[in-house]
């Protein structure tokens, strides 16, 4: 039975790295100098709002979590409140959430002007997080908030928005609505790249009076394919090893044993996918080789790739030199529903590009074939 102290320093090292959860404070937020200051910039122009997009993972909430703070440390004082969408909701109930955290009360006007004839009323500056904008299913309640958006910045209101969502959702915001563009400073945020990853790991252990071998931190961020919550996710589990043995450093013993134990401990869903997507009675089928060889592909800002960036790791991972046409029903298979839809497909025939459906399955794609012996750590550095 581990003693009480022991008991309390794991549960610290859970506070500290929260796959789960997006981070809520600047101190814990590694990288996105340039994003912040973007952000910054734009909420300091008065008529300004902000869309930050990029593919889902990569860290917007998190961003948009310490945005409040950043800007009192600017000595910009505000205040700031943030929702989440939901699919079921209206123009409506969008802007009554808002307001209610806002403690406005009443009965009010639901339309573009007279949301903004509401937020004129309010006696400071106010940044309004509006998050998952992808959720947001109804076209009427999207057309909507753009007029919002431009009325907000034709009348100068002191109240900013700060709209998140994927590239399509910023699409539909934008629609056939371009005069909203010049009031909207759009910021990608694209993956972490590798030392933003180191960042996240040094940062944590810091806070717990704790080091970690300079190889192993390499191996978490070479691991996390540029997606914070797996930094985070095996700085977790590794970090756990190393306390539970009474050690200040983490090793690259502990991501070792980290690796299995986040391909034991993923979501159910991640799971799930994965299972569907590569299972298949035939014996000595690619399916699982293939779903690993996206995760490795090149891949522009917004995570598409193409067949033709999937033969060299499709080469490193089997060791034979595979023409598109061997693969390509497999790419062709994770499309359709039987294989889940794992991937999306856009464009036309010999210029189609793929992309995850889901992000967290690059990763785990990764680590459950490390895991499994499928490919080799320095199969992964070839990229």
């Amino acid at each position: 039975m581990a003693d009480a102290g022991k008991l309390g320093r794991l549960a610290r090292v859970s506070e500290v790295f929260t796959p789960g959860a997006p981070v809520n404070t600047y101190r814990l937020l590694a990288g996105r100098f340039e994003q912040v200051v973007d952000v910054v910039a734009a909420i300091n122009q008065r008529g300004q709002h902000v869309v930050m997009y990029g593919e889902r993972g990569v860290g917007k909430t998190s961003l948009a979590n310490v945005m409040a703070e950043v800007l009192m440390q600017q000595n910009v004082h505000l205040r700031a409140v943030m929702m989440n969408c939901a699919v079921a909701d209206d123009f409506a109930g969008l802007w009554g959430s808002v307001f209610e955290r806002l403690d406005i009360n009443g009965a009010m006007e639901m339309t573009p002007e007279g949301v903004r004839r509401t937020l004129e009323q309010l006696p400071i500056r106010t940044l309004i997080v509006i998050d998952e904008l992808d959720r947001l299913d109804d076209d009427e309640a999207l057309t909507q908030l753009a007029d919002t958006v431009k009325t907000l910045s034709d009348h100068s209101v002191v109240a900013t928005l700060l709209l998140i969502g994927v590239a399509d959702s910023v699409d539909d915001l934008i629609g056939e609505h371009q005069s909203i563009e010049r009031a909207l400073t759009q910021i990608l945020i694209p993956k972490m790249s590798p030392d933003e990853l180191k960042e996240i790991v040094d940062k944590g252990l810091e806070e717990l009076s704790m080091t970690i071998e300079p190889e192993a931190r390499d191996r978490i961020a070479l691991l996390s394919e540029g997606l914070p919550s797996y930094t985070h996710l095996l700085a977790l589990h590794a970090t756990h090893w190393a306390v539970a043995d009474d050690r200040a450093e983490v090793g690259a013993a502990d991501v070792e044993r980290a690796i299995g134990a986040a391909v034991q401990k993923a979501q159910q869903s991640i799971k799930s996918a994965y299972q569907k997507a590569t299972r298949s009675p035939r014996p000595g089928n690619l399916f699982a080789h293939v779903l690993t060889a996206c995760a490795l592909a090149i891949k522009d800002d917004l995570g598409y790739f193409t067949a033709g960036a999937v033969r060299a790791p499709m080469k490193r991972i089997t060791g034979k030199d595979y023409d598109i046409p061997a693969f390509a029903p497999h790419l062709n298979a994770f499309t359709t529903k039987e294989r889940g839809a794992v991937l999306e497909c856009t464009g036309e025939r010999r210029r189609r590009f793929y992309r995850f459906e889901d992000p967290m399955l690059k990763p785990y794609a990764i680590l459950t074939a490390l895991s499994r012996g499928l490919i080799a750590e320095d199969q992964i550095n070839g990229r």
